[in-house]
């Protein structure tokens, strides 16, 4: 006889997993200042080439923030934004992209060796968050220079950030507080700890090892979720490598200093001579 077809269980419902503990989205609530550097370019911009601009590449994009912020700022902004690992451009796929709607279609993500890129030229690179660091060699960030080089238009600009002072050569650990905020996909992110550390470095050929942690109320902690291998570059040895690599002027920006509040005064100004700190923060703009 006929048996009596049994209903299949029904399966809880589970909240989707927002972003409030995730690296890539603590990392942007700590780190990033995306409208802050591109008022910097932009501005930049103007200063050498009296004009706006349109067309800008993010290299070492990671999550693309950058190249995003650029596309909602105006309709006609396009933006190329260039990593060589998958992971963070899949994150910015699916956690980005749909955050932006109509926007996404004029943000371009590519999966490359940022000195293998092809395609039309930009008017704008980018490669903050001392990305470049990792080429250690004197050659490689050569190649990577003339590289972006080629892939500006005629008066194009390359934009890369630099930190130094007496302690960036020493083992330190700075801790700051990061206030809540909210995660690309509206996800509450909480209070926490941001930490900087030093682990080591190598006075003979400037080699470095790095990391970030996260540190939350509850006392639980993501130890090392990010951690950089790089090579400390100086400010001259930058500027001589862009000269080097074709750029017909290669200029410096340092963030003042606030005696009052003894921290950065977050204006950047071109500077011909600079006095040595415990720590400064700059970018170096590359003019073709």
């Amino acid at each position: 006889m006929p048996t009596r077809r049994r209903r299949a269980p029904r399966r809880a419902r589970t909240r989707p997993r927002g972003l409030g503990r995730d690296p890539r989205a603590l990392y942007e609530a700590a780190v990033q200042s995306v409208d802050f550097d591109l008022d910097f370019i932009e501005r930049v911009y103007r200063t050498w080439r009296g004009r706006r601009f349109e067309r800008f590449r993010e290299d070492f994009c990671a999550t693309a923030a950058l190249a995003a912020g650029w596309v909602l700022r105006r309709p006609a902004h396009r933006a190329w934004a260039v990593d060589l690992d998958p992971a963070p451009l899949a994150w910015c796929r699916r956690h980005r992209l749909p955050a932006m709607r109509a926007a996404a279609r004029r943000l371009t993500l590519l999966r490359r060796d940022v000195r293998r890129v092809a395609g039309r030229r930009v008017d704008a690179i980018a490669a903050l968050n001392f990305s470049y660091w990792v080429f250690k060699r004197r050659h490689e960030l050569l190649d990577y220079f003339r590289a972006a080089r080629r892939a500006l238009r005629r008066d194009g600009i390359l934009v890369v950030n630099a930190f130094g002072g007496t302690e960036a050569m020493a083992d330190l650990t700075e801790r700051r507080q990061i206030a809540a905020s909210q995660a690309v996909d509206g996800t509450s992110i909480e209070r926490f700890t941001y930490e900087w550390e030093h682990e080591s470095f190598n006075v003979v050929d400037h080699h470095m090892v790095c990391h970030i942690h996260f540190r939350f109320r509850d006392r639980s902690a993501i130890r090392r979720a990010f951690s950089y291998d790089w090579r400390l570059w100086t400010l001259p040895e930058v500027r001589e490598a862009m000269l080097e690599a074709g750029f017909c002027r290669a200029e410096i920006y340092l963030e003042g200093w606030n005696e009052k509040k003894n921290e950065g005064d977050e204006i950047f100004r071109r500077r011909r001579y600079f006095e040595n700190q415990l720590g400064w923060l700059a970018y170096v703009v590359g003019l073709r």
